[in-house]
């Protein structure tokens, strides 16, 4: 590992292992796991051990579900397939190197980058290799995949759109990365023409499919500050993209939403994010820098509700799941929140290791990957009457 990206790596650990924002004071312990007395029940319907998980590494290997089937990887080099409906394994492979980006796909493929920056493409339906490209960096995230192309983003602020039957490099975006930044990046969003990215800069830019020309670019925060820690302001999280607006939150700046068609402000306030955001119906939800859990007014960001007893346990990107939002935590726990006012309904513990990568929702079915590698499948509660 390149000495500065080892550098980036151990400061990320402190954060993490203080959470919250870089200035403040990293004594403070996590809160302890609450105790909740209007419980919703969770099952575990299934779950497999699917190898070395992400082990020592910082790295939010998510998993990919498409068809009828769900896609996993590890930081060993390890990725495999595991059918939706009983978690029965479908194939396994081994690459031969670790990896830090993926899973993500469509049509034929399933796509993972290396440590060494590469984008290999996995047959779906056998795990063979289809393609494998070398790339500028680092590979840290991909977009889905349209039946043409797949866009890769590196650990140097590029992004790599690629043939998805060759592998072939159709074109190269590229943006000045910081001289400090926040281990991780999100993953690209591809919409019909067009593909949403955001950089460690601050910036979330839209560009065109066709030949990755500039279409739209937004300011989501301005660094500020007398050191390198107090201007890191990337845009890290997930973000949520709609025919007419765009919701994005970026660390150390502001939560906006975005006119879809020219990156205007339609309105924004101050936040900081590196987990991101889900949206349902008219609410948008958050996991802010300090690991509290936020309800805004899609259309005007007004607070809804906030929930703090999750303060510095690490919690993941947010999840819509029927009435609840799902998140996980640093000591494997998924928990549950009420939709209407942010009181915790339940909790179930789905990997000892800790939960990094943000959790998957698919047919009322949480899927869960924790950083030991355990893949988990817990069944929705009772729907409210």
């Amino acid at each position: 590992m390149k000495p500065q990206a080892l550098l980036l790596a151990v400061l990320l650990a402190l954060l993490l292992s203080g959470c919250g924002l870089w200035n403040r004071d990293t004594s403070e312990s996590p809160a302890l796991l609450p105790e909740i007395t209007a419980t919703q029940p969770m099952k575990t319907l299934w779950e497999r051990n699917t190898g070395g998980g992400s082990g020592r590494f910082y790295v939010q290997l998510k998993p990919f579900l498409d068809g009828e089937a769900i896609y996993v990887a590890q930081a060993d080099g390890g990725v495999s397939a595991y059918a939706l409906a009983d978690g029965a394994p479908r194939w396994a492979v081994r690459l031969g190197e670790p990896l830090t980006g993926g899973v993500n796909g469509g049509g034929e493929i399933a796509v993972v980058g290396t440590a060494n920056g590469e984008a290999v493409a996995l047959l779906k339906d056998s795990g063979g290799e289809l393609w494998r490209t070398r790339l500028s960096s680092e590979v840290m995230a991909f977009s889905n995949a349209s039946r043409d192309l797949v866009v890769a983003r590196t650990h140097d602020g590029r992004l790599h759109a690629l043939d998805t039957q060759t592998g072939a490099m159709l074109w190269v975006i590229s943006r000045t990365t910081p001289p400090l930044s926040l281990r991780g990046v999100n993953a690209p969003l591809l919409l019909p023409g067009r593909v949403l990215a955001g950089f460690d800069n601050g910036r979330v830019a839209m560009f065109s499919v066709a030949r990755g020309q500039l279409l739209w670019e937004t300011s989501l925060a301005i660094p500020s500050g007398r050191t390198e820690l107090e201007r890191m302001v990337d845009v890290d999280g997930w973000m949520i993209a709609t025919p007419q607006a765009i919701f994005a939150v970026s660390y150390q700046g502001r939560v906006a939403a975005l006119n879809t068609n020219d990156g205007r402000l339609f309105w924004e306030r101050p936040f900081s994010s590196y987990r991101g955001l889900d949206a349902a119906g008219r609410e948008l939800y958050l996991t802010d820098a300090f690991g509290h859990l936020w309800a805004l007014d899609a259309q005007n960001g007004a607070t809804l509700w906030q929930q703090d007893a999750l303060r510095l346990r690490r919690a993941t990107a947010p999840v819509v799941w029927g009435n609840y939002v799902a998140v996980g935590d640093y000591q494997g726990y998924i928990h549950l929140l009420d939709r209407e006012d942010g009181s915790l309904q339940g909790q179930i513990r789905a990997d000892s290791r800790g939960i990094e990568a943000r959790p998957v929702v698919h047919e009322d079915i949480l899927y869960v990957l924790g950083k030991s590698g355990r893949l988990s499948a817990i069944a929705q509660p009772e729907l409210r009457p």
